[in-house]
C-alpha cells in the first residue's frame, strides 16, 4: 500500500497525488477524467474509464457438447459476468438448441437475440444497478419458505397436485440464486457494490451471499418432502402424520426466525433460532421411533421426509450463525 498525504489547496479542496506507475498502466494522464466512487465503508474507488463500457462477450465452441456440460459451460459464463455468450458450431443440433434454450429461460436476464444454424447469441439485458442483492435473497426465503410449508401440506392431506406446484418452484430459487452469485462475482471482480441500495457493504453483500446457499438448499428439500406425496401409496395416518407436521413446524419456524435475524441483524432471535434446533431434533427422535414399527415401504419414503425436515433445521441453523457473523462485524 502506497501512503500519501492530503494537502490542502485554494480554501476548501483537499489533493492527493496518484501513483505514477498506476496512471502509466492505465493510461490516465493530465487532463484525464477519472470516474470518483463513494462506498458507504468510506473507500474511495477511482475508475480511470468512465466511457460507456463495451459489452463482454464470452465465446464458446459447443461442438460436440450436450447436455449438462453445455449446459454448466453456459452457466459459468452467466456467473463470471459475460453479457453476451456467442455459441458456435458448424452445425448445432436441434438437441443442443433444445438445452441452450432450456437454460436461458432458468437465468434471470438473458434472451437468445440471435439463432442460426451454426450460431446462437445469448445477451443479458438485465441492469444490474436496478437490483438489490437483499431483495434477491428476501425472495428467495419467501419461496423456500412457502415451498417447505406447502410441501409439508401435500403430503398431510396426500395433495399430488400442490406437490407439483412446489416442484415447480423451486426452479426460481435456482434463478435466484445464480444471480446472486452472478452479483457476488461482479462485486469482487470489480471491487464495487452495485446494488440499488445504495446503503449495502461490500462485507454485507458477501454475508447475503453466504445465506443463499443454504436457502437454496431448504428449497431442494422442500422439493424432496413434495415429490415422496407422489410416491405414497396412501394417506399417512393420523398419530404418524400429526408428529411429522410438529417437527416440520418447528423446522419452518427455526428457518422464518434464522432468515429474520439476517434480515434485522438481530442476534438474540439468531440465537434462538440455533438453540430451536434441539427441538426439531427432539421431534424427529419421536417420528424415528414411530416409523420403526411401520410397513418396510412407507417407513422408507418417511424417512426421507424426516431427513429432510433435519437437514432443513441445520441449513436454518447455519444461516442463523452467518446472521451473528454479520451482525457483529457491523
Amino acid at each position: 500500500m502506497d501512503i500519501r498525504k492530503i494537502q490542502r489547496t485554494g480554501g476548501s479542496t483537499y489533493i492527493v497525488s496518484l501513483p505514477k506507475r498506476w496512471a502509466d498502466r492505465v493510461g490516465v494522464t493530465n487532463g484525464t477524467n477519472v470516474g470518483i466512487t463513494i462506498r458507504p465503508d468510506g473507500a474511495l474507488i477511482i475508475t480511470p474509464d468512465i466511457s460507456s463500457p463495451s459489452p463482454t462477450i464470452k465465446r464458446l465452441d459447443v461442438t460436440g457438447k450436450t447436455g449438462e456440460p453445455l449446459v454448466r459451460e453456459i452457466i459459468a459464463s452467466y456467473i463470471a459476468g459475460f453479457n453476451v455468450i456467442e455459441l458456435r458450431s458448424q452445425r448445432i443440433s436441434n438437441e443442443q438448441k433444445q438445452t441452450i434454450r432450456k437454460i436461458t429461460h432458468k437465468l434471470i436476464g438473458p434472451e437468445i437475440i440471435e439463432d442460426t444454424a451454426n450460431h446462437i447469441t445469448i445477451q443479458d439485458l438485465l441492469n444490474p444497478g436496478e437490483l438489490s442483492l437483499r431483495q434477491s435473497v428476501r425472495r428467495m426465503f419467501l419461496i423456500a419458505a412457502s415451498m417447505q410449508t406447502d410441501a409439508m401440506q401435500a403430503v398431510s392431506t396426500y395433495d399430488i397436485d400442490l406437490a407439483m406446484d412446489v416442484d415447480q418452484r423451486d426452479d426460481e430459487v435456482d434463478r435466484l440464486h445464480l444471480l446472486i452469485e452472478k452479483q457476488l462475482h461482479s462485486m469482487l471482480r470489480s471491487g464495487q457494490v452495485i446494488d440499488s441500495q445504495k446503503d449495502i457493504t461490500p462485507d454485507m453483500s458477501l454475508d447475503l451471499s453466504l445465506a443463499a446457499r443454504p436457502i437454496e438448499r431448504i428449497a431442494d428439500h422442500a422439493r424432496k418432502i413434495a415429490l415422496i406425496t407422489t410416491k405414497l401409496e396412501r394417506a399417512l395416518p393420523e398419530d404418524t402424520n400429526s408428529m411429522l407436521q410438529n417437527a416440520g413446524q418447528k423446522a419452518s419456524e427455526l428457518f422464518g426466525n434464522a432468515a429474520d435475524s439476517l434480515f434485522s441483524s438481530d442476534i438474540v432471535l439468531a440465537n434462538r433460532a440455533i438453540d430451536m434446533k434441539e427441538d426439531v431434533d427432539e421431534a424427529l427422535h419421536a417420528v424415528n421411533r414411530k416409523l420403526a414399527h411401520m410397513d418396510a415401504k412407507d417407513a422408507l419414503h418417511l424417512r426421507i421426509v424426516s431427513d429432510s425436515i433435519d437437514r432443513i433445521g441445520d441449513y436454518g441453523a447455519n444461516i442463523a450463525e452467518i446472521a451473528i457473523n454479520s451482525t457483529i462485524s457491523k
